[in-house]
């Protein structure tokens, strides 16, 4: 398990975990304790550990087209982010994701 591996005090990197609600290989719960072990084992480190949980879709994101698109465009804007080419409100410098309905 990768929780398991999860050490206390350790700089881990920048995460985005995902899951999908109807997974019929790693249930919901896997995705949503890896990332509260790495919170709580490095309260401390300034990368973010953010997690996503598809509530439409299984093992193998969604199966719309466009629905894929957007969780790939959402999955490349984290990454992006943390790159340091993430669009940034003027006013406070906080990264923003839009998502269109």
């Amino acid at each position: 398990s990768p929780m398991n591996n999860v050490q206390t005090g350790k700089k881990y990197p920048s995460c985005l975990i995902t899951g999908g609600l109807h997974d019929p290989r790693v249930a919901y719960w896997e995705p949503t304790k890896f990332a509260a072990t790495l919170r709580h084992a490095n309260p401390d480190n300034e990368n973010p550990v953010c997690m996503k949980v598809d509530m439409s879709s299984g093992h193998f994101s969604a199966s719309d087209r466009y629905e894929h698109y957007r969780g790939l465009a959402y999955d490349y804007s984290f990454v992006l982010d943390q790159l340091g080419l993430g669009e940034r409100h003027h006013s406070h410098g906080e990264f923003q994701i839009a998502v269109a309905k």
